[in-house]
């Protein structure tokens, strides 16, 4: 009989130990909203079950919450109904293995200025980051939509006087980020798939003078609460500027250049506006870099080339002007991800240093296979997108030119990064990440209106099918050889500098149209010159660098000039 107690006793333990096991979690390791009802947690499942092996009923988090049906094991993106001890009410509490990040102001953030906050970033692993911010909402069209993306700066202290460095999840050590809301991504994995698989197909043409050096950025995702809202997941990321691509530093004069295309104009080498040296902006361009000194000149005779240049100059020189794999390359990515915001806007045009080539930086890369800048649907997987320096790159079917180098790179990555197997793994594989960590329901409770589209990848997958198989066609035409390019000299200008006058090296019955304009691009003089001994009077011009532009009946060319007194 003492026996038979005794193992009643034993068991009745057991179920009392078991039925009472409550798990107590790493404080800065989970956020509530309440509003929603919702809990979300990185602490570590392997962890947690480690630490609590039986039965359990209870959370200890603000509050007990009881477990509306007990759990022996837990596990990442599973909901579980708790029940707060408080108000009784039902909460859906996750676990995750994304990192955390909590900001919290009493300001109302908006597009500009930076509003102080506080933030903290907590990693799956127990690492942690607080600090100081400023923060803002950044984009364009993004900030019509109600998940908007934002832009956040590490500050010394709430002053915001001085800025200091953190690295985040892995990624460059730096004051300025990005949160990505990605709202209009029907699985949020594009733009970051996209950055990765850029990185993964180009590198700059300087690697071994700047090691360092990154054409693109990196994202890494996480999950955002504000002031105790949660607003879903977003992409924490890195920005483009000149210290990720390593351009060299003003140091007297210009030597790096980087501008960041935000609309439509010059950005397409499709139009020539006059420009002014105490604007940031021109044409479309913002100017970025170098902060020492605004000088639009080097991008204004760069675009002049390329809407204006004749053809002799053009198919001579433009190898010299523009780094012609990286040409080659983003006109491959471009067309491939059938990029139709990418073409002037939402790109960066970069210099390495003086008398180096320029080249392109992809960026904000969302409306993408299939899909376009507003999030719908566009099933279009023929034509190129191209603009108005790509229009004049593809007639160059010269030895060892722009087509030749395109076919011959387009028939090599094809094999490896730019196949249908290739692509669909790394879509599906940050899809599977998303997926299984239970982010696309905490993204429908997080914002009304927001239905998982889970088709949506063979939706992709159909139209990778058909896009490459366009490209390949595209791609390998046999270039048009009927092309002719011109071995006749350019019209000569001289005297250079002058003083007086200026006279045109014209052949015999030739006339041209001469203009004359400041570094401004103001129009000063215009005159039609009927033969090489008609001089054009510059005499009313002060001292300085002026350009000056010849057109004939079968060219266009512009020339720098010096007037000197």
């Amino acid at each position: 009989m003492k026996n038979t107690l005794y193992i009643w006793f034993i068991f009745w333990v057991s179920i009392t130990a078991t039925a009472n096991e409550t798990i107590v979690l790493n404080t800065e390791m989970y956020g509530i909203d309440h509003n929603k009802k919702l809990i979300v947690s990185n602490n570590s499942v392997e962890n947690i079950n480690t630490m609590y092996p039986n039965l359990k009923t209870a959370i200890l988090l603000d509050v007990h919450y009881t477990f509306s049906v007990p759990v022996q094991t837990i596990e990442v993106g599973m909901p579980y109904s708790v029940i707060h001890s408080g108000n009784e009410q039902t909460y859906t509490l996750y676990f995750t293995e994304l990192p955390l990040v909590y900001i919290n102001t009493p300001y109302t953030i908006v597009d500009s200025p930076k509003v102080w906050a506080s933030f903290r970033l907590t990693e799956n692993n127990g690492n942690s980051i607080s600090s100081d911010i400023g923060i803002e909402y950044r984009g364009g069209f993004s900030q019509t939509l109600p998940k908007k993306s934002m832009e956040i700066e590490f500050w010394e202290d709430n002053t915001g006087e001085e800025t200091v460095d953190y690295s985040l999840l892995g990624m460059r050590s730096d004051d300025d980020w990005n949160l990505q809301a990605m709202y209009n991504e029907p699985l949020r994995f594009l733009s970051k798939t996209n950055n990765d698989l850029w990185r993964l197909f180009h590198t700059v043409y300087y690697i071994d003078e700047e090691p360092e050096a990154v054409n693109g950025i990196k994202m890494t995702y996480s999950e955002l609460f504000i002031n105790g809202e949660y607003r879903g997941v977003y992409a924490v990321s890195e920005k483009i500027d000149r210290k990720q691509l390593k351009l060299k530093n003003h140091n007297g004069s210009i030597r790096g250049e980087l501008y960041k295309g935000d609309t439509w104009g010059a950005t397409t080498f499709t139009s020539l506006p006059p420009y002014d040296n105490t604007s940031d902006y021109w044409g479309g361009w913002e100017y970025k870099h170098p902060e020492e000194e605004i000088n639009w000149s080097n991008l204004y005779d760069l675009t002049n080339f390329v809407i204006n240049g004749n053809d002799i100059d053009f198919y001579a020189q433009y190898q010299d002007k523009l780094q012609v794999d990286n040409m080659v390359d983003y006109f491959i990515f471009l067309n491939v991800l059938r990029a139709t915001d990418n073409t002037g806007k939402n790109l960066y045009l970069a210099k390495y240093t003086t008398n180096e080539p320029y080249f392109y930086v992809p960026w904000d890369l969302d409306g993408t296979f299939g899909i376009i800048w507003d999030g719908s649907q566009e099933n279009i997987t023929t034509g190129l997108l191209t603009n108005g320096l790509y229009n004049r790159l593809w007639t160059d079917c010269q030895n060892n030119g722009f087509r030749e180098k395109l076919q011959a790179r387009w028939n090599s990555v094809k094999q490896t990064i730019f196949n249908h197997d290739f692509l669909m793994n790394m879509f599906e594989s940050g899809y599977s990440y998303l997926l299984e960590n239970g982010v696309y329901p905490r993204e429908e409770i997080a914002w009304q209106g927001y239905e998982t589209e889970y088709t949506h990848l063979d939706y992709m997958s159909d139209w990778i099918t058909n896009r490459l198989a366009y490209l390949d066609m595209k791609f390998n035409e046999t270039c048009d050889l009927s092309i002719s390019y011109p071995s006749k000299q350019k019209i000569k200008v001289y005297p250079n500098p002058t003083s007086e006058f200026l006279y045109f090296e014209l052949s015999k019955n030739q006339s041209a149209v001469v203009s004359v304009y400041d570094i401004q691009g103001k129009l000063l003089i215009e005159k039609n010159i009927l033969n090489p001994n008609q001089p054009l009077l510059v005499s009313s011009l002060s001292s300085g660098v002026y350009f000056v532009k010849i057109k004939t009946k079968n060219s266009y060319q512009t020339e720098k000039i010096i007037i000197s007194k």
